[in-house]
């Protein structure tokens, strides 16, 4: 069983306890989206609705921490750059 194809012998019976044991499952079984795909339309989307300024309301609140979490590597990139020009001029 890959994880972009659910077969029926792959789920877990006693997530539904309604179910009679050994019946067969019948259905479609959508599995689940790649979260890396998932991140990157969630950006997307905070990215676009944050393009014309933030107002205040849970999406932008959403979109300035994800730009802090990520921007932070540049703020760790420059301290280390300014801790290297400090060795090198000692």
């Amino acid at each position: 069983m890959s994880p972009k194809h659910v077969t029926p012998e792959g789920l877990n019976s006693n997530a539904n306890p309604g179910a009679s044991s050994g019946s067969a499952v019948s259905g479609l079984v959508i599995a689940a989206a790649d979260a890396n795909e998932v991140m990157r339309e969630q950006l997307e989307y905070l990215i676009e609705h944050a393009g014309n300024g933030t107002c205040g309301c849970p999406q932008c609140h959403r979109y300035l921490r994800a730009r802090a979490l990520l921007m932070e590597i540049f703020a760790y990139s420059r301290s280390c750059a300014g801790e290297r020009d400090n060795l090198i001029s000692a």
